[in-house]
């Protein structure tokens, strides 16, 4: 016996004869039922489309005559009796809206059923063919898992909403250094922050530490480490959580006795301070990665870089690229968390006089200058300028290249490369290579 999709008629009668009897309840019924297509009878699809029709032009009286004036012929057998019939079947309107929630759940279940018949079909395809298929079927279940009842248009709903997000800062989230958070007002849930340089211009180096200072803060991060593996991450967390550990005794070994004490007693305080880190190296791509923030749901995830994700069937860089701010774009608003992307820029740069960086060298740039809120570039002038850079060896220039919401500028950090750390100020990375070169 063929097993039957899940359906409720005893519901789906119910509501659409409470909505006929006291018209009240229509918007409470049309908060999880907004179309014809939840329900699964056919004729039931038909009056509750003529209902909602009636209801939008603001008909005075929705009852079994009006609707059946609605109706499209032959689509209700006996339409007169059979709507009737139901509102002669409810004796309270109370529980409508638990009925509508009813019918709602059963659609649900139908589509995710539908869904698995479509992915079964496909089992027995090899390659590309498969992996294409299987995309785009993880696509519409992750469009049934996102699913949320849909809502007429509410002004005071809207205006509320509206004051709480000005009003309340939970929404907000420093970087972590004083100028760059006075400069922007830090990163905001439900939007995309993008950090890009050239090579060698401190982007990990700066993103490692937003990490750092998230993760101080009590944020749950989420941390995809492509250009580095997991290890090498670690390492240069550790040594920002130590007082003299460098990256350069780190990578060969070379450890003191005092700096190999501090390495062991460090252990206790990142397992309890990073507790709320997750972090990859094999998600390569943005399927999978999507699934990670589905299934984590961060406060905050950085992506070290967007220019390694695949996008299975997708070639072109560009459509590629555009496919995956899109993606993150839309997990930042379903799941109410920031982005923090890392991008690197093209050569363009390199081949100019001032080569600080603008927009249009962002390698592949159209969507991603579309499509983040916020754009930080890193510039480390030594690198060009060695005998006279205006910043020095220990500066390092961010120059916020597009806030969507505010001002645009550039901020002098300091930077000690081989302690993996980006400070507030020039002044304090230099009182920090002091300290060090006193206590060696």
């Amino acid at each position: 016996m063929a097993q039957l999709s899940p359906h409720s008629i005893e519901a789906e009668r119910l509501i659409l004869g409470q909505a006929m009897t006291d018209n009240s309840v229509i918007d409470q019924i049309a908060q999880y039922i907004p179309e014809e297509t939840v329900f699964y009878n056919m004729a039931h699809q038909h009056i509750w489309k003529s209902i909602l029709s009636l209801h939008r032009e603001g008909a005075q009286v929705i009852d079994p005559i009006t609707v059946v004036a609605q109706i499209p012929k032959d689509a209700v057998e006996e339409p007169s009796f059979y709507l009737t019939g139901l509102t002669s079947e409810v004796h309270t309107t109370a529980n409508a809206e638990q009925y509508a929630k009813v019918v709602y759940e059963k659609w649900l279940l139908r589509k995710v059923i539908l869904q698995s018949k479509k992915i079964e079909k496909v089992m027995d395809l090899d390659g590309d063919g498969a992996h294409q298929a299987l995309q785009r079927m993880n696509r519409e279940i992750e469009d049934i898992l996102n699913l949320r009842i849909r809502q007429d248009f509410d002004l005071d709903n809207l205006l509320d909403s509206t004051i709480r997000h000005m009003t309340v800062t939970d929404n907000i989230i420093p970087f972590g250094f004083k100028p760059i958070d006075d400069l922007t007002g830090g990163m905001t849930k439900g939007e995309i922050t993008v950090v890009a340089g050239r090579p060698g211009h401190f982007k990990s180096t700066m993103t490692i530490n937003v990490v750092n200072s998230l993760l101080n803060r009590g944020y749950n991060v989420l941390v995809f480490n492509r250009e580095m593996s997991n290890v090498e991450m670690m390492k240069k967390l550790i040594i920002l959580e130590s007082n003299s550990l460098s990256y350069h005794n780190m990578r060969m070994g070379d450890f003191t006795g005092k700096e190999m004490e501090e390495l062991n007693s460090i252990k206790s305080i990142v397992t309890e301070k990073y507790k709320n880190l997750i972090m990859y190296d094999d998600v390569f791509d943005i399927d999978r990665a999507m699934r990670e923030i589905r299934k984590h749901r961060p406060d905050v995830v950085v992506d070290d870089y967007i220019g390694l994700i695949d996008v299975i069937g997708i070639e072109d860089n560009r459509i590629r690229i555009d496919n995956i701010m899109k993606q993150y774009k839309r997990a930042c608003k379903t799941y109410d968390m920031a982005a923090l992307l890392v991008s690197q820029l093209n050569r363009a740069c390199e081949d100019r006089n001032n080569k600080r960086p603008i927009l249009r060298d962002l390698r592949d740039s159209g969507s991603i200058e579309q499509d983040a809120e916020m754009i930080l570039f890193m510039y480390y002038d030594w690198r060009y300028n060695y005998h006279e850079s205006m910043v020095g060896e220990h500066g390092i220039e961010v120059v916020l290249g597009k806030n969507r919401y505010g001002k645009t500028g550039s901020k002098v950090l300091g930077v000690v490369g081989d302690r993996c750390r980006i400070l507030d100020s020039k002044d304090d990375a230099m009182i920090e290579m002091k300290r060090l070169k006193n206590e060696r």
